[in-house]
């Protein structure tokens, strides 16, 4: 009896499952750890089956009460939102090839499934909710390796100000860039108001002039168009 393992509660599988739902631990990192716990479990279903679905059934294999102490703990908890932490971590595996983009796309959009609460108001970092809700869902067939990692470059930015990395995040694509230029260069050569500028602002990046971070900049750049493209690769933060 001395070379018994300690039992396995179901405080392990709910602490393992938030990981995984706030990004800090990838899905075979979730995965390598559930075979540590259940040498036996039968392996052959891995690479097709949802992470949860799967944590849910080893757990349940365990021990058949598992399974509604995971669910009630996890329906109260505060602490499975998406996060800036796990969004570098799942955005870090699969640049190195420890993950695969769809991968990455199953877990950033969790909270998206018709069956799943909504996640309105759920994130506190609101370039994490832009990256995991909209672009993601709407651009990931679009996406290449260099947006990755400039997506990663800006959620590491050490300023860390989640309007201006939104503003960022939505720079991303050419076709946006095109449009900061056009909207913005109308805006300072006074072919436009601050309401009309709204109309761009908020469409694009949720915000209204008095809340976008880089009204100071444009005001100070007004009826000088030849300085947009600098402000742009600010925003952009392609230095």
């Amino acid at each position: 009896m001395k070379n018994e393992m300690s039992p396995v509660t179901s405080v392990y599988f709910i602490t393992l499952l938030k990981a995984y739902l706030r990004g800090t631990k990838t899905r075979q990192e979730v995965i390598e750890e559930l075979r540590g716990v259940t040498p036996m479990h039968d392996k052959a279903e891995d690479s097709h089956t949802e992470v949860s679905s799967l944590l849910f059934k080893t757990a349940s294999e365990m021990n058949e009460n598992y399974y509604q102490d995971i669910v009630t703990a996890i329906s109260n908890a505060t602490d499975t939102t998406p996060s800036r932490e796990g969004v570098i971590h799942q955005l870090e595996a699969m640049l190195t090839g420890f993950i695969t983009p769809k991968q990455l796309f199953e877990w950033a959009t969790w909270h998206n499934e018709p069956d799943s609460e909504d996640g309105a108001g759920f994130f506190s970092d609101i370039a994490v909710d832009y990256f995991c809700t909209q672009l993601l869902p709407a651009s990931f067939d679009e996406l290449a390796i260099a947006q990755y990692k400039q997506a990663l470059k800006i959620f590491q930015s050490g300023t860390h100000n989640s309007l201006k990395d939104k503003v960022a995040l939505v720079l991303l694509s050419e076709k946006e860039r095109q449009r900061f230029l056009f909207y913005l260069g109308d805006y300072i050569q006074g072919h436009t108001s601050p309401e009309q500028l709204d109309v761009y602002l908020l469409h694009k990046f949720g915000m209204d002039h008095h809340s976008f971070p880089y009204m100071s900049s444009l005001s100070a750049i007004m009826h000088e168009p030849g300085k947009l493209p600098a402000l742009l690769h600010m925003a952009a933060m392609d230095a």
